[in-house]
């Protein structure tokens, strides 16, 4: 019997997807992925902004 090893692809996102596009501070993941742009790219979070604002999409807009 015989094992195939598989490689497993490196799922790390990039650096800007954890980090907030205005003021630079760290979001995770899942906060990028719900208030974020298609590609988890978040332009605002709670260091920022307000919770009312992400969730009418302040998160979203990059001005």
């Amino acid at each position: 019997m015989t094992a195939e090893l598989t490689t497993v692809a490196d799922e790390t996102p990039d650096e800007t997807s954890t980090r907030c596009q205005n003021c630079g501070s760290y979001v995770t993941s899942a906060f990028a992925r719900v208030f974020g742009d298609n590609k988890d790219h978040v332009y605002a979070c709670l260091e920022c902004s307000t919770m009312r604002s992400l969730r009418t999409g302040s998160g979203v807009v990059h001005e």
